[in-house]
């Protein structure tokens, strides 16, 4: 094409016409591509794949949030303990009550206790 442009005088007078007259009309209208329509946003439709399921609202908890550090402590307890300590987490755990894991027992009645007696705020 560049070529065409710079070099007048050696292209042929039919390659010359067609270069000045522009883009080539069609010869019948059954060959002329008719041009797309637009599409307008209201006429675009989603359709999801899937159904949607309507979620029932979950009921708030509040929970308590707090950013504490967990260090490790031993201890040693009588059996009784330990084994009324593992049957209440797990009752607590099956019925969603908090506190439900052992630590947080352990950790909820050594605060109290603490408290009461004067030596945790």
């Amino acid at each position: 094409m560049s070529a065409a442009v710079t070099l007048p005088g050696k292209l042929p007078a039919e390659a010359l016409a067609i270069i000045q007259q522009g883009t080539p009309k069609p010869l019948n209208q059954a060959a002329a591509v008719a041009p797309t329509p637009e599409v307008k946003p209201a006429e675009v439709r989603v359709v999801p794949s899937e159904p949607v399921a309507t979620a029932k609202p979950k009921p708030v908890r509040e929970a308590k949030v707090e950013t504490v550090a967990y260090v490790s402590l031993t201890a040693r307890v009588p059996a009784e303990i330990q084994s009324a300590l593992l049957k209440a987490s797990s009752e607590r755990k099956i019925r969603k009550v908090r506190p439900y894991s052992q630590q947080d027992i352990i950790t909820e009645a050594l605060k109290s206790w603490l408290q009461k007696n004067g030596h945790l705020d």
